[in-house]
């Protein structure tokens, strides 16, 4: 199962999951993803 956080230093408009998941990175999570609204969300395994 996969769970997601919002990511909490991503700055302005989600358009890049790889950009999205490196911020991601430095938040101690393996990964990351924009979803529909724009946001950076932060993922891992639970």
């Amino acid at each position: 199962r996969e769970c997601r956080s919002e990511s909490k230093k991503f700055v302005g408009l989600c358009v890049s999951d790889t950009n999205c998941a490196s911020v991601c990175l430095t938040e101690r999570f393996p990964g990351g993803k924009c979803d529909g609204y724009r946001r950076c969300f932060c993922t891992k395994d639970c």
